[in-house]
């Protein structure tokens, strides 16, 4: 299912907001807000870094808020808004919860677990039903997350260099030359310390 409704796009950008309160923590930006009768109930933004804990989604701490403040771990009548797709813990949590609803941005195409890899919430085995909607400002969702990882991966190029500097005499291969090749910039891993080069660097990628 896939609509999008003026209460959709506003509680998303506030989702969105907590995104990048993620971001700006060195987190994957990713924003969860939960809604009842109109009103904010729970809210989490991403931090398994800062609380070195893997369950803290921001979606797992949307609903652990909204839990203490209705004083009961059953959600009903909520509604969730998450800036990416869920994963399975958090789509099995969701589902726990007794939410009514789960809206959300941006696809998750290597771990989602509402459409993309799985659909957890369509299985009519499970005793509780949530309804799903999908795509919601997913451009805006989605764009967040590109920013984040293109910073990151710059900031771990610029590392990359400075522990490797490039001598003057090198040969140096212009962006262009790898603009035809699928998803790039990746990651390079470099060496400069084998005999075999003679103090020269390499980059060696390796994709899978």
């Amino acid at each position: 299912m896939s609509v999008a409704s003026p209460d959709h796009d506003h509680w998303m950008r506030h989702a969105l907001r907590l995104a990048q309160q993620a971001a700006g923590a060195g987190e994957v930006p990713v924003g969860a807000v939960v809604v009842k009768d109109g009103q904010v109930v729970g809210q989490g933004a991403n931090a398994p870094l800062a609380s070195q804990d893997p369950t803290a989604h921001a979606e797992v701490l949307a609903l652990r808020a909204a839990a203490r403040q209705l004083g009961n771990y059953r959600l009903d009548g909520c509604t969730l808004y998450v800036t990416l797709e869920p994963c399975t813990m958090c789509s099995g949590a969701m589902l726990h919860a007794r939410l009514d609803t789960v809206v959300y941005g941006a696809a998750e195409p290597k771990t989602g677990a509402a459409g993309s890899v799985l659909d957890v919430f369509s299985y009519p085995q499970i005793n509780h039903q949530t309804q799903v909607v999908r795509g919601v400002l997913a451009q805006e969702c989605a764009a967040i997350l590109a920013q984040f990882f293109q910073q990151r991966r710059a900031a771990n190029k610029t590392l990359a260099l400075a522990n490797h500097p490039l001598k003057d005499t090198a040969l140096r291969n212009p962006d262009s030359a790898f603009c035809e090749v699928p998803d790039w910039p990746y990651q390079p891993q470099w060496h400069s310390d084998w005999p075999v080069l003679a103090g020269l660097r390499m980059a060696v990628v390796d994709e899978g």
